[in-house]
Formats: structure tokens, C-alpha cells, sequence
């Protein structure tokens, strides 16, 4: 590929096509792509670690919320906003009508969205046929009654049952709008319904529901799935936790994401026995002694302090882009949820539910002034436990700083304009920024689009 005559200093040229930024796809057919420096513009070095924001944060050891209020917190989540659930009150059966409505809907508007193959091709009526002959629609029972699984293995959970992707844009392999989210190692889950090829199992998760391959499921009964419950349990701290089957830890078995939760056996020197599931050749589970390395993880959950949460948050920090969990990795959403989770917070799914979330400070409607935003920030935002959210997007606020606000989040892409178009920096990665990313683009700056402040707690 030809490289422009001039581009800004610093950045190199990657690629000549359309671009998803943040959670939303956009971009100009003949847009640049560039990879940005490692500092973004308006920040330092010393930006990139926990203690620059500690150190200058009114109180970041003290606690937000107590282990009992933080129940309560994730039971308003579930019980009023119905935005997580309790899989241990899923009822002993529900009603088959209303699963084949909602997969009914999930393929008619999957349909409406005009998504493509990777190729560029366009699914015909023979795709979507097929898609909804996968769907197993009419082996659906009246009621449906309950079987409990447990994930096995880092488990892609989809909105179809197939691997092949459908796309805003062709060749955009990173987001593939058929994923829904993923799902880790230990994860219970309510088996709902089979595909028709018998390799994909609906299910519903405590945040999400979608297909998931059959093989990553253990079908469990109910005292197995009920020692995935209270205490004791460890909570991994690290953006990824190995597991393995013997004490030695060279047998791998699989990983897992920052905030997954497993039931601990004991704690042994360097390494703790957890207990993890496994799928047995009949396709039921087996709980069985998995080996962790003890400084991956924390026994309970960390207290919830800012400190705590900062802390986490730029353990994270480089970590790669994955949209809906894609490639192991995580999407905006997903990082603040592994970030809570250490913390035994339960955040949902995507970033619209989780601005629902916690203490309202604002929302704003389009056009609503800078210097107001940046002032509600300044003077009532907390730093580490303040929710940025945006259409497509959510982030963690950090501070303000002579008089820029300052957040870190997990981004695809930033725009910056340029000769009468805008040219595409892919991040891919946790990054720190301030708000004025994007400044002057098409689709404005992260302030200018910020129209959600919450606080949780």
C-alpha cells in the first residue's frame, strides 16, 4: 500500500479501510488508518500508573461501599433495573412461547440490519432460512424446564448458531456483530434449548444470553452448580489467570478473566487449589482440583475503596481490544465489569445498561455545553468510581487536571482531522486519554459526546 506523503509525526501507516471506533462503526471509505504513539496527546508518563491518581485523590482509601451494601447494590441491579440475574431463583420451568418469540425476534432483527459476510456478500434468503431451521424453533416444549450447565472453557456466546461472522463492513474482522459477549471457566448457566445439529446450546448466564457451543458447557446438577455459590472463593486479580490440573501447574487446563470468582479449596504456598468443571465424554460435568498461582488471585472479594479500583483498572492498562470478549480479550463494558468484579460489584453486559447504573450526578442532552460538563466533573465526579458514559462507549474517570478531565478505558480507535477528512488512529488497547480525544472530527470529541455521569454506589 502507497504511504501518504504526510501524516503526523510519530505514527505509521496500518491500512486503507472503513473503521469501527470505540463500540460503533463508522468511517470514511478512503480514511488512513495510523497506530498512535503509546502516550496519547495531553497526557505523560507518569499518567500510566495507579499511584499519579492516587496520589492526588481526596480520599483513596476510604470505603465506598461496605460488603453488605454492596448486596444490596447488585440486588437493586437485578431486582428493580433487571439488568443481571440470579441464576440460583431461575424458576424450575418457563414457558417455551416466550424463548421462540425471542429467538424469532433475534433473527428478524438481525435480518433488518443489513449486515454482511466478511467478504463483503450480502446473505440472501437462503442464509436466513437456514439460520432460522438451526434455530430448532419447533422441538420448543410448552414449558421449558430447567437444566443447569457450567462453562468449561472460555466460551464465545453468540447471537446465531454458527462461527461465521456477519459485519457492519466487510473485511471488519474485529467486529463481528453476531458476538454477544464470552463467557470464562466456571461461569453457571441455564440450558434453554439445542440447535438443530445438536452442537450449540442457548443458554442463559448471569449477564447475557446467546448460543454457545455445546462443548464448552458441562450439563450439572444442582449441588454442583450450588458449590459455585458463597464461600469461600478466591477472585482473580490479573488480567489473566492460568489454571491448571496438577500441583506442579504444567498440566494447563485454561484461563481465566480478571473478576471470575472459583470456589477455594485451600491456599498452599505459591499456588491455591480451587475447584473448577469439566465436561465428562456423556457431556455432564465433573468438579474436579484446579491449581492456580497464589498471587493471580485474592481470597474474597478486594474492598472497595478508590484506591482498590484504580488499581485494577491499570493492571489493565495495554491490554488489547476484544469486541464482545473476542480473542480472549475485552470490549469497553467488559473492562469495567472485570474491574468491579474484583470488588464483588456486578455491572451488566453493555455499556447502555451499566449508565443506568449506581448514583445519577447528570445525563446531557446533544449540544450541551463544554465548560458545564467540565465543571459537573471538577466538582462532584469521584476519580475511580465514576462511570463516563456515551452512546457506544463507557469509560472510568480518573481526575481533572488543569482543567482536563481524564479518563482510562478500553478503545479501538480515535479520529483526528486533517485536510478536510478525518484520519483513524487504532488504539486497540486500555489506554489513559483526556476528553478532548477526537477533538474537531466528525463524530466530535469524548466529551462532547459524554451525556451520562454515575457514581457507583
Amino acid at each position: 500500500m502507497p504511504v501518504p506523503r504526510s501524516f503526523p509525526p510519530g505514527t505509521w501507516v496500518i491500512g486503507v479501510v472503513g473503521v469501527c471506533l470505540f463500540s460503533g462503526c463508522a468511517g470514511h471509505p478512503r480514511a488512513v488508518l495510523y497506530s498512535p504513539p503509546s502516550l496519547l496527546p495531553h497526557t505523560t508518563v507518569e499518567m500510566k500508573t495507579p499511584g499519579f491518581w492516587i496520589s492526588s485523590h481526596p480520599s483513596p482509601d476510604a470505603v465506598v461501599l461496605s460488603s453488605e451494601e454492596i448486596v444490596r447494590f447488585n440486588e437493586r441491579v437485578r431486582q428493580e433495573l433487571h439488568l443481571t440475574k440470579d441464576l440460583s431463583q431461575w424458576p424450575a420451568a418457563v414457558p417455551g412461547q416466550a424463548l421462540r418469540e425471542q429467538l424469532e425476534k433475534q433473527l428478524e432483527d438481525l435480518r433488518a440490519r443489513g449486515l454482511v459476510l466478511l467478504d463483503g456478500r450480502k446473505p440472501g434468503a437462503s442464509y436466513w432460512s437456514a439460520a432460522r431451521q438451526a434455530f430448532n424453533l419447533e422441538v420448543i416444549s410448552l414449558e421449558i424446564p430447567r437444566h443447569y450447565g457450567l462453562v468449561v472453557r472460555y466460551a464465545d456466546q453468540r447471537f446465531l448458531p454458527v462461527k461465521e461472522g456477519l459485519y457492519v463492513k466487510a473485511h471488519d474482522a474485529d467486529f463481528d456483530e453476531l458476538q454477544n459477549s464470552a463467557l470464562d471457566i466456571g461461569t453457571p448457566v441455564v440450558v434453554l434449548h439445542r440447535s438443530l445439529d445438536g452442537k450449540w446450546f442457548f443458554v442463559e448466564s448471569p449477564l447475557s444470553s446467546g448460543w454457545v457451543n455445546a462443548e464448552d458447557v458441562g450439563l450439572a446438577i444442582e449441588e454442583q452448580f450450588n458449590v459455585l455459590g458463597p464461600s469461600p472463593f478466591v477472585v482473580v486479580t490479573v488480567p489473566n489467570a492460568d489454571i491448571y490440573l496438577n500441583r506442579e501447574m504444567t498440566d494447563f487446563y485454561g484461563f481465566v478473566r480478571m473478576g471470575v470468582r472459583l470456589p477455594l479449596m485451600r491456599f498452599d504456598g505459591d499456588y491455591a487449589e480451587v475447584t473448577v468443571p469439566q465436561r465428562r465424554p456423556d457431556g455432564t460435568a465433573a468438579l474436579v482440583p484446579g491449581f492456580m498461582a497464589a498471587a493471580d488471585i485474592h481470597e474474597g472479594y478486594l474492598p472497595y475503596t478508590p484506591r482498590q479500583v484504580l488499581t485494577q483498572a491499570f493492571k489493565m492498562l495495554h491490554q488489547p481490544y476484544g469486541w464482545g470478549g473476542m480473542y480472549g480479550a475485552q470490549d469497553c463494558s467488559r473492562f469495567l465489569q472485570e474491574i468491579f468484579a474484583t470488588v464483588g460489584i456486578e455491572l451488566p453486559r453493555d455499556s447502555k445498561n451499566q449508565s443506568q447504573t449506581g448514583k445519577a450526578l447528570t445525563a446531557w442532552s446533544a449540544g450541551a455545553p463544554i465548560d458545564e460538563k467540565l465543571r459537573l466533573l471538577r466538582e462532584s465526579a469521584v476519580g475511580g468510581i465514576t462511570l463516563l458514559g456515551m452512546k457506544g462507549h463507557i469509560m472510568l474517570y480518573l481526575g481533572t487536571l488543569e482543567g482536563r478531565a481524564y479518563a482510562i478505558h478500553s478503545a479501538w480507535a480515535y479520529r483526528r482531522p486533517r485536510g478536510g477528512r478525518d484520519d483513524t488512529f487504532v488504539v486497540n488497547r486500555v489506554v489513559v486519554s483526556d476528553l478532548t480525544l477526537g477533538e474537531g472530527s466528525r463524530r466530535g470529541s469524548l466529551l462532547e459526546r459524554l451525556n451520562a455521569v454515575r457514581i457507583v454506589k
